[in-house]
């Protein structure tokens, strides 16, 4: 049996699975993340969970996955996202070394969404495939011949800082968007990555500001509600939404030539999303054909993606498939 963690800002999901994937037990509690939380308080957490289970029967391996950029052929972690303590650290050695000694991976989380879908997912029995997962930003997994890739430091697949809608008189006025803290202030500064026009927490702000309703009261349910009674503006951000995420994905076509692009994150599943996107590949292929086989689909797995995912990350690197 295999404890697999799924850590986020606000929870940290664990759930006792099998080899083949079966999930038998699942929980959460409360990522220590106040401002006077350190490591060794997020250490103490992951052992608490493993001191229960570890009553339950023999626990062959913890798979992790985490924010950030993670060295998973080393166990470390360069940054760690919204859990600000965890940096340049040895995070798996670290857990390892408090849990019994038993064997540890991480991943970086949106790869580990990646992973579940070639695992068990829609992308089960391809080699290569890539997977935008549509949230706060847009994160996701490049796989190639079935294994995620990482790249020089880390970076693969962290599409939300590409570069859009930008011209070479802008250039010299550009700001770092790493300096603000909240999804609000990127987009007060109008900062030209994939994220301000593709993400959802981009899509809620934009709505926010035309409907006058405070950006916590957004949901893509309400915007789509409101575009189904024919609200124009609101069905203009959506169709804006799913030409910048068409134009995307036939980069990233060329880029990889995956045999599937999926997409993932809450909004994909409402069924006009991928139909949106879809229309307007299918406007966008006039260009040439080498865009006739491209192929999307949404992800299968949405709250338990990176669960699976973390633990097929173990499998694989200890050649347990």
């Amino acid at each position: 049996m295999y404890l697999v963690f799924d850590v986020g800002g606000t929870f940290i999901k664990y759930a006792w699975m099998t080899k083949d994937g079966d999930i038998l037990e699942k929980s959460k509690i409360k990522t220590p993340v106040a401002f006077d939380n350190t490591v060794d308080d997020f250490i103490k957490t992951i052992r608490q969970v493993y001191l229960e289970y570890k009553e339950k029967g023999e626990v062959e391996g913890i798979a992790m996955d985490l924010p950030g950029q993670v060295d998973v052929k080393r166990g470390f972690v360069y940054l760690g996202g919204s859990v600000h303590y965890i940096r340049h650290m040895f995070i798996a050695d670290m857990v390892s070394n408090a849990c019994d000694g038993v064997r540890v991976t991480l991943e970086n989380d949106a790869k580990a969404a990646a992973l579940a879908e070639v695992w068990l997912g829609n992308a089960r029995g391809m080699k290569d495939a890539v997977v935008m997962v549509l949230g706060t930003g847009v994160g996701g997994g490049v796989i190639i011949d079935g294994k995620v890739h990482h790249g020089f430091g880390m970076l693969a697949g962290e599409f939300s800082y590409i570069p859009a809608h930008i011209d070479r008189a802008r250039v010299d006025s550009l700001v770092c968007m790493d300096q603000f803290k909240t999804v609000e202030e990127v987009m007060m500064h109008n900062i030209p990555v994939a994220s301000d026009y593709m993400s959802l927490s981009a899509l809620c702000y934009r709505a926010s500001v035309i409907k006058g309703v405070p950006r916590s009261e957004i949901s893509g349910e309400l915007i789509y509600k409101w575009a189904a009674e024919g609200d124009r503006e609101m069905n203009g951000l959506l169709e804006d939404m799913y030409f910048e995420i068409a134009k995307m994905c036939l980069s990233l076509y060329l880029v990889v030539n995956p045999e599937v692009i999926l997409l993932g994150g809450g909004i994909s599943s409402n069924p006009l999303f991928v139909e949106g996107v879809s229309k307007y590949i299918e406007k966008l292929k006039v260009l040439s054909h080498i865009f006739d086989d491209i192929k999307i689909d949404t992800c299968k797995f949405n709250n338990d993606s990176n669960l699976y995912g973390a633990l097929y990350n173990f499998m694989q690197i200890y050649n347990a498939v």
